[in-house]
């Protein structure tokens, strides 16, 4: 039999080369190794400079994109946060419990507020400034200031190294200044082929901010030619320009719009307009552009549009849920390979990372109406599962103290005395058992009405209005168990299949 040959070379990879990197794209400029943005809108309205980022922090005065920006921030900002070690071993949880003192003497919340404006610009610097402290024997950071974006340029001149952080100042306003290592964070939003300066929801918000404005001068000044009437004056023949003046200043003065000034005698005829006070253009653009910014910062049309229904609702909350899911993983991302990496490795500790505890809140109602459900068929949940649903501050009840009533009552006094071979199926036929006597209550009542009528008309009447006094609690809860046990004999005609 022949054998493979397996003295074949094989080709190695060559390591640590970028062949695509920015420096080889003929379609950039790389002025003295300076590195541009590559946000076409601000190449188009700021020459791609570093005080074209100022066009995005505008963009905050308008009230709708402050807005979806807070929604979007403080989503995240309210969420809890913890440290972990890498390694979970004691060494480790004791160093987690320091990087977390650190980061609560920081004021962790408001730094990852100030990061988060780079959803809307592209990128976010922050200062460290670090210290000793004596009283713990570390190099911690005493304080982390957010700086401006148009103070700084990256440049590149090695291919195969990251793109660095320069600081432009007085002395070079041009390549700026080499920045020391561990000083500033960065936190980049859609780095888009890896540009460091990163890409903005500025990008989709600036036309709808720059019509919706547009829009609002044209509405205002529509509102003032129908609240006000132009005034007319009228000068009478051979008047001076000291007289015309007068009469312009005087109409000026009625008027913030338009005045009219002709010859007296003089006759002008004006067009009577289509237009009415009741025109809306104007209310429709700047509503259609304020629907326009809420999808973009939150991913999802305006509640008006998409209706109220519980279905809809329910897919925002997934949207907004996943949005703030995001986030935090990103801002989470940036800090542990930064300010936490470095804390750790210039004061020896074991490797951290900090998170965002992202989960939607449970229903404790609905949970707890599963709980009984789920009881009355003969399970029993553990202390620790209920403490851990509903809060610490729980024990168990003494037997004496734990009520039952009705055919629930029945339900579970009957699930308890024996011990079926079938449980699901015994549950089955202990709730048609303890249908019967609800339903021979309800009927009861029914026959009661009945020999009270004096004719077929009376009787009509009566069960209307006797309808909605009919007890059915009983029948509601034998209902709800019902679900729960049809529930849970699918789950094990399933489990059966398999």
């Amino acid at each position: 039999m022949a054998t493979k040959n397996t003295s074949q070379s094989v080709t190695r990879p060559e390591l640590d080369t970028e062949v695509a990197n920015r420096l080889r794209d003929p379609f950039e400029t790389n002025y003295l190794g300076v590195l541009r943005t590559n946000d076409p809108l601000l190449l188009e309205r700021g020459n791609g400079g570093t005080h074209s980022f100022e066009l995005y922090r505008d963009l905050k005065r308008d009230g709708k994109v402050y807005s979806g920006l807070q929604k979007r921030k403080l989503a995240l900002i309210s969420r809890p946060w913890q440290v972990d070690p890498i390694q979970d071993h004691a060494a480790g949880q004791r160093d987690a419990a320091v990087v977390l003192a650190m980061l609560k003497s920081v004021m962790f919340d408001k730094l990852c507020y100030e990061l988060l404006d780079a959803l809307l610009v592209g990128f976010v610097p922050a200062e460290i400034v670090w210290t000793y402290n004596q009283e713990l024997n570390l190099v911690t950071p005493s304080r982390i200031k957010k700086r401006a974006q148009r103070r700084f340029v990256y440049a590149q001149t090695d291919p195969n190294a990251e793109p660095e952080l320069h600081l432009l100042t007085a002395a070079n306003m041009l390549t700026g200044e080499v920045i020391e290592d561990k000083k500033f964070i960065v936190h980049r939003f859609n780095a888009e082929d890896d540009n460091p300066y990163g890409m903005g929801l500025g990008l989709q918000l600036y036309w709808p901010v720059f019509f919706k404005r547009k829009g609002i001068l044209s509405w205002n000044k529509l509102n003032d030619r129908f609240g006000s009437p132009t005034p007319w004056g009228k000068y009478p023949k051979g008047a001076g320009a000291k007289e015309k003046g007068t009469l312009f200043d005087a109409l000026r003065a009625m008027s913030n719009d338009g005045v009219l000034m002709t010859p007296e005698g003089m006759h002008i005829e004006l067009l009577e307009s289509k237009l009415t006070g009741s025109i809306s253009t104007q209310r429709e653009l700047c509503a259609y552009m304020d629907s326009w910014i809420s999808e973009v910062i939150l991913s999802q049309e305006a509640t008006h549009q998409t209706g109220a229904t519980g279905a809809a609702s329910k897919e925002r909350e997934d949207v907004r849920l996943d949005l703030v899911q995001a986030d935090a993983d990103l801002l989470s991302d940036t800090l542990n390979s930064t300010l936490i990496k470095w804390f750790c490795e210039i004061n020896g500790l074991a490797p951290c990372q900090v998170s965002r505890v992202i989960k939607k809140p449970e229903d404790l109602k609905s949970a707890s109406e599963t709980d009984v459900n789920v009881a009355s068929m003969g399970f029993k949940p553990t202390l620790a599962a209920i403490r851990s649903k509903y809060g610490e501050g729980w024990d168990e009840a003494p037997a004496s103290l734990v009520g039952k009533s009705g055919a629930t009552a029945s339900f579970t006094e009957a699930a308890s005395q024996t011990e079926p071979v079938d449980p699901v199926q015994a549950q089955a036929d202990m709730l048609v058992t303890a249908t019967h006597p609800v339903w021979r209550g309800m009927v009861n009542q029914l026959q009661t009405l009945v020999d009270k009528a004096s004719s077929i008309t009376d009787l009509q009447r009566t069960l209307t209005r006797a309808y909605g006094d009919l007890d059915s609690t009983e029948l509601v809860k034998l209902m709800a168990a019902a679900m729960a046990l049809a529930e849970l004999k699918g789950m094990d005609a399933a489990r059966a299949e398999v």
